[in-house]
């Protein structure tokens, strides 16, 4: 089911903007410059049309009007980025903007995707990646709809496809990076693919395939920052963190020393965690007599809504929450861009799995108790 959720994202509509950005401005105050944008798409109505990405963790927006399908945006751009630019209501494209460039886009209002885009450097790279991705994203809606029609029956085939699907991902990554590893877009694949869901082993490898140019690009420092915080709750290393329970008073995860903890960022919002939960509820059923503990971190920010999950689930362990959300200081110190994310801590305090969910936590408990 892991796979599942790793290629879901992609079957929402092409909104694509960079990750936030972990590491001070002085970092990437390099290579800025003036761009242009001008466009004329055919079908196009007068109104906003707006410009927008990411940038040190902060939407970077803009608008003009568009009159007889024509607009123009003028601006400076702090390095290679990739911008989503919003026509109409509903219908998005994106660009890739270099400093020092003037961007020309032509098309037709109803047919974006076959828009004719010069002048920017960058923009056949991604778009070679939109390609191969798209190919990944359609195979993968057919296997959803497979699984829809199955419900409960036998989903091995189903399973088997996704495992498929995942490892022709891997490749299709691998072989990207190593056609263009001076390329900002490069470690932005990476990122989205192998840290917003994390695969630590093909992040670092990844990286490791770049040059210092792509290394030394936007996405590239912000790759190799991305690295060194998931290296925090790698596998062998300690971790430990003091948060609030439920009653407000310090919990520290070092307290539970000789004890087998499974550390579970969860939130009461997350559709993925709460069909999870029946699993936990079992193994912690299961093992708690025998020394398995589960701390769940909960990345809500009303305390009402986590409090009623926690007992509408029947979610009988630990529970901790600095009630921030997203902006929790531990989900970001720790690198933590989606959930449910989970670690494995055994008796010595040092994480010895990640993110085993159902049956693979049941076999890991089995392994350690049995």
């Amino acid at each position: 089911m892991m796979h599942l959720i790793k290629l879901k994202k992609y079957l929402r509509p092409k909104v694509l903007f960079a990750m936030a950005v972990l590491c001070g401005s002085s970092v990437y105050a390099q290579n800025k410059g003036k761009y242009s944008i001008s466009g004329q798409i055919d079908g196009l109505a007068d109104g906003k049309v707006f410009l927008s990405t990411r940038y040190l963790g902060k939407d970077l927006t803009d608008s003009t009007e568009a009159k007889s399908g024509n607009f123009n945006f003028k601006g400076t751009s702090p390095g290679t980025l990739i911008y989503s630019l919003r026509l109409g209501k509903q219908q998005y494209m994106s660009v890739v903007i270099q400093p020092n460039e003037n961007v020309k886009i032509k098309g037709n209002f109803n047919h974006l995707d076959n828009a004719e885009i010069t002048g920017a450097g960058a923009q056949k790279v991604w778009e070679e990646w939109l390609k191969k991705w798209s190919a990944i994203r359609d195979y993968a809606g057919h296997l959803y709809k497979m699984a829809d029609s199955i419900g409960k029956g036998d989903r091995s085939a189903v399973d088997a496809g996704f495992a498929q699907l995942n490892l022709r991902l891997i490749d299709t990554v691998d072989a990207f990076v190593k056609r263009y590893p001076s390329s900002a877009i490069a470690p932005f694949v990476i990122m989205d693919r192998f840290v917003t869901y994390p695969n630590p082993e093909k992040a670092q490898s990844n990286y490791a395939a770049l040059t210092s140019v792509g290394k030394n690009t936007i996405y590239g420092k912000e790759l190799g920052q991305a690295i060194a915080v998931s290296a925090k709750t790698g596998l062998g290393v300690k971790p430990d963190f003091t948060l609030p329970d439920r009653e407000g008073k310090n919990f520290k995860l070092s307290s539970l020393k000789g004890k087998v903890v499974l550390v579970d960022f969860w939130a009461s919002w997350c559709g993925p965690c709460r069909k999870e939960n029946p699993n936990l509820v079992k193994a912690y059923a299961k093992y708690h007599e025998k020394g398995f503990e589960i701390v769940g971190v909960s990345l809500d920010d009303k305390k009402d809504a986590w409090l009623k999950a926690i007992d509408a689930d029947k979610l009988n362990w630990l529970h901790v929450s600095d009630l921030k959300g997203w902006k929790s200081n531990l989900a970001t110190e720790y690198g933590i861009r989606s959930i449910p994310t989970s670690f494995l801590v055994d008796v010595n305090g040092k994480i010895i799995a990640k993110d085993l969910r159902g049956e693979a936590l049941e076999k890991k408990l089995a392994a350690i108790y049995n």
